[in-house]
Order: C-alpha cells, then structure tokens, then sequence
C-alpha cells in the first residue's frame, strides 16, 4: 500500500511538472556595442495547443533607449510550441538593460515571459559606420509656445548596408502639435546615401514633457538594386525630453506680434506708383525667413492726414518661406508722400534676445487736386446788409392752423383719446423689451462663450453615447471603442478649452479624478491603433459596461 502510495506521488509530481509552460529565450549577440543592432529569440512550449497569437508586441515594453519590434513567429495552429523573433537596436547607455517580463497572449492560454537582459559595452568591437543606422535631428535647447522646431530622422546607409525605404512612423507628444512635411527623401550627397523625414513640432503648451518617436527602416545588404531585393527591417526609436517655456516678458517690444525664429524684411511693393488722390492702391510687406510665419499677426498701421488705411489681408507662400500682407492705402493729398512705416518686432529662440524689424518706406507721388473747401453760407459782400438775406435762428413761432398736404387744421381732441394710441404704445414697448432681453442673452453668452461649448460637448457625448450602444448591440467593439473615446474627447475638450482630437488620456484623468487609467488606455488604444498596428482585442460585457458608465459619469459632470 505504502508502495502504491508512492507511485502515485510520484505520477503527480510528474504531470504537474509536465504542466508547466518552458520559456526560453536567446539574444544575439549576447553582449553589444551602443547603438548595434541584434536579435531575440523566444521559445515557447505548452502542454496545450496555444493557437494564434494576439497583439505582441503591445506587450512587451523595451527600456528607454531601446527599439524592439517583432519580425516574425511561427505557430502551427496543431502545435503546443511556438517562436518569436525580434529585431532591436541596443541603446546608447552601457550597463545591463532589462526588458520587464511580459505576457504572450494566445487563443486559449497566456503564457508568462521572464525578464530578458542584454548586456551594453564599449569593449566589443563594432563599427557604427558599417552598419545602417537612424539619426534624430533636433535642436538641444528650450523651446518656447508658438515657435516652430523643425526636426528630421536621417535614416544613414553605412559602408555594408544601405536604407531602401521607411515605414511605421508613430509620434507621441502631449502638449506638441507635430506634422511631417516629407516622406523618404534622399538624404544631401555630403551625408552620404539614406533617407530622411522632415516634420515640424509646435509647443503649445508651457511645461515639460516626453516626445517619443517610433519608425521601421528597410535595410539592405551591400548596394541597392534591382538584382538585390532581399532586405530586412530596423526598428528606430527616440525619446527626448522637452521643456516648453513663454516668451519673456522682459525687453518684448510693444510692436511684437508673435514672431518667434530669424526673419528678414525683404521690402514693400505697391500696385500703383502715380495714384490720384482718393484712389486706392495695394501695398504688399514681404516677410522671409525662418520661424513660425503662420503665427504671425499682420503688423498695424493706421492712417494719418496724408494716408487712410484700410485692414490688411495676408498671403503666404510655403514654397518660398514666405509670409505677405497686404494694405489698402488711400491718399488725401496731392504731391510726394512716402508709405506708412511698417514695424515688427521677432524673438530669437536661439539667443533669447528680440530684434526689430521695419520696412523701408517707398515714396508715392501723388496727382490730383486736394478736395475744396466748401462753405455752407454764402453771401455777395457787395450787396447792401439790407438786401442780404437773414439768417435763420432759433425757433419757428407755432402756426396751429397752418394747413399741409399731411395735417389740416388743429386737432379736435387729445392724442390720448386717439384710436389704437394705447395699444400701438403697449406694442412698441413690448417689443423694446423684447429686443433688450435678447440682446442681453446674446451679449451673455458671447461673453461666456463656455456655455456654447459644453452644451454643443453634451450633445456630442450623448451621440456618442448612442453611437457606443448600437456598436455595442452589433459586436462592433472597434466602433465601440471610437464612439466612447470622441465622447471624452469632446467633453474633456469643453471643459479645458482645447481641440477634440488633442485630448488624451492623461486629459481625462484631469476632468474626471479616480478614471482608471488602465481603462483609458484600453479604449485609446482600441480606438486609434489600427492606423499603426493589428486591431485591438474584444472587450467582454463587464468592460463595456464600465466605459459606459465612464463616459455617462463624464455627461454628469457639471
């Protein structure tokens, strides 16, 4: 019995340890350079058939520095193993790196991967300039609100690889507005062959924040061409910290307008060089350089006993850097008048100081006569003082019975007792009233112009909210998730006077204290993450049932 007993231990003990999942993991090379790039290898085996894998690499999260991004896998759909392959580029600090164990995720278990560690040193041998390699170009200093930064990845061929094409740009930046202007152009000839992306970045808000960027490169080995087709792909990623800072207040000219960047006055121009008096004519200020034109205000100008100024229009051109305005001038007297002075001043970000620009005024010349004075009385001063006429002064003496086409004869009663008098007066009285009350609404609300917002937010989170229900009832959980997430996108918005769309979790969190932020992440990442990625898993019935109630605490909100 005792015997028997033992077996069976021992049996137990063997399918319970036959139950276990073995993860293995192998990184090559095992110890790298700063900046190499390397492979990761991970090994999956269950005792159950594991079925496809979902949403991968969403959960793995590299160290800061570190760009990882799944090449490959291969599961058989009858099999209980499994193997994952990634690309990476070892970050720049040396020391031990750790990639926080994570889950992979299949159809009918979830497997738990322990830590990975890959070893950075300056002891191995390897030449960055063999290797295809990306490169951040972005200025190292404090930006300021409303400047433009311009910024660009370089994506460098080396002396063994060549870069053949880019893809998967993802940006992330709270508190920026980022816009790429271009997409895979040849790099200069001095820097060799590659490509880059420019893109323009925007603070729009003081403060200090993260901006991470993510991409894919395709590399290829030796040159490119059309018998050489084979290639794999690079991740890239960068994170930089940003601080984000006002204009000064000190030493800003009264004449500064929002310039912030290095401009030059290239000159004035007008429509016309021999104008008469009271005609108008055009007068056109070019502004060249670089900075944030589009933010710029039109400078003032304002008319004088030689000029009326009408208010300026603006043009700009994005091919040439440029910025124009352009005034309507109208001249009041005859001769050689010079143009209104046009003054502006910028902020240089580079060396924090303010410079004034002012364009050299053109001279005009004038034709016409001046307008003459007219006199409103006249009189001949040879003529006898009898003869002349006498000036009307003071007041009509009252002629009650003087008859007119309108009025014959003096009333026969009072005005009172007219017909219609009291109802005609009650009439207009209501209407003043009437015209003041809406008035004063009016005025209200333009003054609190809060109000319209959050009442046209309610509306929109109460669509939404609908929108979310129906998705809901046809199993749409990606049109779910988007209905849910432009409902607090556009409450959250009215309450903090911003834009919808730049409203992110972290906004939220402000507006509604508590949220789950877990939560948050979810439905952003199942609204938004098919643009880069695979589509987002299911949510169950509890899920959507507390993202409702988020976005109905939300509506609730006063």
């Amino acid at each position: 019995m005792r015997r028997f007993l033992s077996v069976c231990v021992v049996l137990c003990l063997g399918l319970l340890a036959r139950a276990e999942d073995r993860v293995h993991w192998e990184i090559t090379p095992r110890v790298t350079a700063p900046g190499q790039p390397f492979r990761l290898q991970i090994m999956v085996e269950s005792d159950v058939v594991l079925g496809g894998a979902q949403f991968i690499s969403r959960e793995i999260k590299p160290p800061r520095g570190m760009a990882l991004r799944l090449s490959g896998q291969i599961i058989r759909p009858d099999s209980n193993e499994a193997t994952f392959n990634f690309s990476g580029v070892a970050p720049e600090p040396l020391g031990e790196h750790v990639i926080p164990s994570f889950n992979l995720r299949f159809a009918r278990k979830v497997v738990v991967v322990p830590e990975i560690r890959l070893l950075v040193s300056d002891q191995v041998a390897f030449r960055r300039e063999a290797q295809a390699r990306a490169e951040l170009v972005l200025p190292d200093r404090v930006f300021y609100v409303g400047e433009l930064v311009r910024g660009a990845i370089r994506m460098r061929g080396g002396e063994d690889e060549s870069v053949v094409a880019s893809y998967g740009l993802e940006s992330l930046a709270e508190g920026f507005s980022m816009v790429v202007t271009a997409e895979r152009q040849p790099l200069p000839d001095d820097l060799g062959q590659g490509l880059q992306t420019t893109f323009d970045l925007t603070p729009i808000r003081e403060g200090a924040g993260e901006f991470s960027l993510n991409g894919i490169m395709l590399v290829q080995n030796g040159e490119a061409g059309a018998f050489n087709q084979g290639g794999r792909d690079r991740p890239f990623a960068f994170r930089r910290r940003l601080t984000v800072a006002h204009v000064p207040e000190r030493g800003r000219p009264p004449e500064w307008n929002g310039a912030i960047g290095r401009f030059v006055a290239e000159g004035l121009q007008v429509s016309k060089d021999t104008p008469e008096v009271g005609e108008p004519i055009r007068l056109r200020a070019i502004l060249t350089g670089d900075g944030n034109l589009d933010r710029i205000l039109p400078p003032e100008l304002k008319g004088d006993e030689t000029w009326d100024v009408l208010p300026a229009t603006e043009r700009r051109r994005h091919a040439e850097d440029q910025r124009m305005f352009v005034y309507t001038l109208v001249p009041r007297l005859p001769g050689k008048l010079r143009t209104p002075a046009v003054r502006l001043a910028a902020f240089d970000p580079a060396t924090k100081t303010f410079s004034r620009l002012e364009f050299t005024p053109l001279e005009i010349t004038v034709t016409g006569n001046a307008p003459a004075q007219v006199d409103l009385v006249t009189a001949d001063p040879a003529a006898p003082v009898a003869a002349q006429p006498k000036p009307a002064t003071g007041l009509a003496t009252p002629e009650p019975n003087r008859s007119s086409p309108f009025f014959r004869g003096s009333p026969d009663g009072s005005l009172g007792d007219a017909d219609g008098f009291w109802s005609a007066n009650a009439t207009a009285l209501g209407l003043v009233v009437a015209a003041t009350t809406v008035t004063g609404v009016l005025g209200y609300l333009a003054a609190h112009p809060e109000i319209r917002r959050r009442r046209r937010a309610r509306a929109l989170m109460r669509g939404a909210l609908t929108e979310a229900e129906a998705c809901r009832r046809r199993g749409d959980t990606r049109g779910f998730a988007g209905a849910i997430v432009r409902g607090l996108q556009a409450g959250v918005a009215a309450r903090l006077d911003a834009e919808d769309q730049a409203m992110t979790q972290s906004d939220v969190e402000r507006v509604l204290p508590g949220a789950d932020r877990a939560r948050l992440d979810g439905l952003f990442l199942r609204a938004h993450a098919d643009r880069f990625a695979p589509a987002a898993p299911l949510a169950d019935a509890g899920d959507a049932e507390a993202d409702l109630a988020l976005l109905r605490r939300l509506l609730a909100t006063r």
